[in-house]
C-alpha cells in the first residue's frame, strides 16, 4: 500500500509539474505575441504619419531628395508584409532614415519654423519613444520565453512541443558606430 502510495504521489507531481510547465510555455509564448503585435501596430501608426512628413519635406525640400524616397519605399514595403518579423527589421530601417530627415531639415530653417511639421516631428519622435520602449518589452519577453526554452527540465517540453527560441531585436551594426562629433562641430 505504501509503495502505491509513494508511485500515485510521483505520478501526482509529474502531472502536475507538466501541467504547470506547459502552461507556463503558452503563457510565456502569448507575451512575445502581444509586444510583437504591438510592434506591428506602432509601426502601422507611424506609417500613417509619414506621408503627412514627406509632404511636409518635399515642399521644401523637393520631391527627389533620396530619403524621402527611400521613406516612402520601406513603408511599401512595411504595409506589403505580412511577417511581423520582417515588419520590425524594415521599421528600424525606417527610424534610422526618418533621423536622417531631421538632419536633411536642419539646412531649412523655414522648414524649422513651421508649426505643423513641427509637431508631425515631435509626434512621430514620441512615436520613436514609443517604439524603443516596445522593442525592449520584446527582447525582455523573448528572453524569458528563451531561458524557458533552454533550461532544464522545461526543455524536455519545449523539445517534445518543438518550441523554438526567438530572434532578439537588435541594432544593426551600423548604428552602433561611433558618432565622429569633431566632424560635426566642423559645419
Amino acid at each position: 500500500m505504501t509503495i502505491t502510495l509513494i508511485i500515485s504521489a510521483v505520478i501526482l507531481l509529474i502531472t502536475l509539474w507538466l501541467i504547470t510547465t506547459y502552461n507556463k510555455f503558452i503563457s510565456k509564448n502569448n507575451r512575445v505575441k502581444q509586444t510583437e503585435s504591438s510592434i506591428s501596430v506602432m509601426l502601422k501608426q507611424r506609417n500613417d504619419m509619414i506621408p503627412n512628413l514627406v509632404a511636409a519635406v518635399q515642399t521644401y525640400v523637393g520631391h527627389e531628395n533620396a530619403t524621402l524616397v527611400k521613406i516612402a519605399e520601406l513603408r511599401a514595403q512595411i504595409q506589403q508584409s505580412n511577417n511581423e518579423h520582417e515588419q520590425m527589421q524594415l521599421g528600424a530601417e525606417m527610424s534610422k532614415k526618418i533621423i536622417d530627415i531631421k538632419a536633411t531639415v536642419e539646412n531649412y530653417p523655414e522648414l524649422k519654423a513651421d508649426k505643423q511639421f513641427l509637431r508631425l516631428e515631435d509626434s512621430i519622435e514620441e512615436m520613436e519613444y514609443q517604439l524603443q520602449a516596445v522593442r525592449r518589452t520584446f527582447n525582455a519577453a523573448a528572453v524569458d520565453f528563451n531561458n524557458y526554452v533552454q533550461m532544464f527540465p522545461s526543455n524536455i517540453i519545449a523539445s517534445a512541443k518543438k518550441y523554438q527560441p526567438y530572434e532578439l531585436i537588435t541594432i544593426p551594426e551600423a548604428e552602433m558606430t561611433n558618432v565622429d562629433v569633431k566632424a560635426l562641430f566642423k559645419n
